[in-house]
């Protein structure tokens, strides 16, 4: 999703409770199974399983740790807002190599 500079930065200062995480790519997860998708924390896009098709969905992305307050998987952000929120955000890239 394209959005200018500006744009992401108003969403990220409504996210202060994000600031200073670390976060894990990896496929898409629900946190319950009574969720089917999630939406990028910071531009909105759907994150969903594969078995979920469409457009427009994303399958992978970076899912918040376990040391979150609501614990693992509970927040998403789709890969091109991480790469471009990483460093305002303070955000670490814990993936395994």
């Amino acid at each position: 999703m394209q959005m200018s500079d500006d744009w992401r930065a108003e969403v990220l200062e409504t996210l202060p409770y994000l600031r200073g995480h670390r976060f894990v790519r990896k496929p898409y997860k629900a946190y319950r199974p009574d969720w089917e998708h999630d939406h990028c924390a910071v531009c909105g896009v759907t994150l969903a399983e594969p078995t979920v098709e469409g457009d427009d969905i994303l399958h992978e992305g970076y899912a918040i740790t376990s040391d979150y307050e609501h614990g693992a998987d509970y927040e998403w952000v789709c890969a091109e807002c991480f790469a471009g929120s990483k460093d305002v955000m303070g955000w670490k890239d814990v993936t395994p190599v």
